[in-house]
């Protein structure tokens, strides 16, 4: 059987063919996948790719975060497609946040395959759908609804999510009801272009049950096979990091380089890389994920550098003892959403209390309880939906003498900006001086990677008015993203509420208004009826 051709768009494969028998030799080399791959199916995958097929058959959970045109979403395709012959009964389900990139993507990698290798796979093929027995088969959608991945049952499992970065976060909540059986695995590819979820913690806060692999354009086959592309030291500086050549890193003949070879059409070239680092420059998170594989150091569109939250963590202040004790409360009552506590003294966080599924009388007694434990004096709480009950009775306890030398104090984000010229709500404006808090150094808060993934995801636009906007609550949970309860609990708890202001004019007739030269405005403890 003679070789197949390489294909050539832009996930394309790397393999340089020539005519030649693939020797089916035993079923012991379907086991490996690099080996099924190489012997059965007559491609030839560079290192990373053989990197990624090795780990995912000697791991439960793998995530590749990768540069444009690294040939990855071929390498998941070679891996359903060996996961199906692997095993007398198996299921593969492939997901992308969108349709299209489900049938134009992957699959379109399993189709060009199929055809090359149809009489030794076999099966029924359709756009998203392989059958080779009736528990046998992969099929793809998008993640549009959760449920989809609903009444799949089958010992032998693979999962791969497809531009994983861009999956909303309940949709990978559902796919863990799928990963129960022993032999049940999990691939995530993709760019790495958000700053939060499941496929960010799995480089971060959840790395150690994951397999993570790194693919740098600097690693692909075109760089190696540049002419024009320096050896690893030679147009470098030792000390500046390995980049050298304007910024991109020229790392081609370390170990897991692929071997230097022909040009393959569709894969990443240096001229791309080159263009990208022209025109956006080498610190722009295009660059940084487009050519370098990396998280950026923040989205082009992040309000809040993850640089400055980073360096916020565990800094100290002299005198906090002297300073007020605020809090800062988010309400949730149940749902995934948490109800979170946050305790400052002047820049410094003191506590952070979340729980979640509480009744708002639980909230309300546990609030209370930590607000003693740190002399809190005032409560800043969101009022929008639940948190108007926490305030209203807060305030009933205060009435009653059963609380006292506490304040709470009721915030609705959605409302007016003070500078409405400048932000488009409150809210807006609120992050917006969190903001400023981290860029000066004037802010202190704890490690707790939820609260910094939060910080680091808020995005922001200016409206056609020329405000500044950040992204609602309902927005981010509507994307799929974790609901910064955290991020908002921050936000109150550096706040400092505006008080209520009252117009008063002298009584005239019924019917007379107010002349705006005669009104004056009283502070709240000295309003008149």
């Amino acid at each position: 059987m003679n070789s197949p051709v390489p294909t050539t768009h832009d996930s394309a494969q790397t393999r340089s063919q020539q005519d030649s028998p693939r020797p089916h030799t035993s079923r012991k080399s379907v086991k490996d996948p690099v080996a099924f791959a190489e012997h059965w199916l007559g491609e030839k995958p560079w290192a990373k790719q053989r990197k990624i097929l090795k780990a995912l058959k000697d791991n439960r959970q793998v995530a590749v975060r990768s540069c444009n045109a690294s040939g990855k979403t071929y390498t998941a395709a070679l891996a359903a497609i060996w996961w199906l012959m692997a095993h007398e009964e198996a299921l593969v389900l492939t997901t992308a946040p969108s349709e299209r990139q489900v049938k134009n993507a992957l699959w379109l990698e399993i189709r060009e395959i199929w055809e090359r290798n149809k009489d030794l796979i076999g099966g029924k093929l359709t756009q998203t759908r392989l059958e080779l027995a009736n528990k046998r088969f992969a099929y793809g959608f998008s993640t549009n609804m959760a449920e989809r991945f609903q009444g799949f049952h089958n010992e032998n499992v693979l999962i791969i999510v497809d531009e994983a970065s861009g999956v909303r976060e309940f949709v990978y909540e559902a796919i863990l009801g799928l990963m129960t059986s022993r032999n049940a695995k999990i691939l995530l590819i993709g760019n790495p272009t958000s700053l939060a979820g499941t496929f960010y913690d799995a480089f971060h806060k959840n790395r150690k049950y994951w397999k993570t692999i790194h693919i740098a354009a600097s690693e692909t086959p075109n760089f190696a096979s540049n002419d024009h592309l320096p050896p690893l030291g030679e147009g470098s500086a030792e000390g500046d990091g390995g980049t050298g050549r304007g910024g991109f890193q020229t790392r081609p003949y370390t170990q897991d380089a692929p071997t230097p070879t022909r040009y393959i059409p569709g894969l990443a070239t240096p001229e791309w890389a080159q263009s990208i680092l022209e025109t956006k420059g080498e610190t722009s998170a295009s660059y940084q994920i487009r050519v370098l594989g990396e998280f950026p150091d923040e989205a082009d569109d992040t309000l809040i550098p993850l640089k400055h939250i980073e360096d916020a963590v565990g800094k100290i202040f002299d005198e906090i003892d002297q300073q007020e004790a605020v809090m800062g409360l988010d309400v949730a009552r149940f749902g995934d959403d948490q109800t979170v506590a946050i305790v400052r003294r002047g820049n410094s966080v003191l506590d952070l209390v979340s729980h979640r599924k509480s009744d708002l009388m639980h909230t309300t007694g546990r609030t209370l309880e930590i607000a003693r434990n740190h002399n809190v004096n005032t409560i800043n709480v969101d009022e929008v939906g639940l948190g108007s009950a926490v305030v209203d009775r807060i305030r009933e306890l205060t009435r009653s003498k059963e609380v006292t030398g506490i304040k709470s104090v009721g915030v609705n984000g959605g409302t007016k900006a003070r500078q409405t010229e400048k932000f488009f709500n409150l809210r807006t404006q609120m992050f917006d001086g969190l903001r400023q808090r981290f860029a000066d150094g004037e802010i202190s808060i704890p490690n707790d990677p939820e609260l910094i993934s939060q910080l680091a995801s808020i995005t922001y636009i200016y409206n056609s008015r020329g405000q500044l906007q950040i992204e609602t609550k309902q927005q981010i949970r509507d994307s799929g993203r974790q609901s910064p309860d955290k991020a908002d609990a921050l936000a109150l708890a550096f706040t400092t509420p505006k008080p209520p202001e009252f117009d008063m004019w002298p009584l005239g007739s019924k019917n007379s208004k107010p002349s705006p030269n005669r009104r004056r405005r009283l502070p709240p403890n000295r309003i008149r009826i």
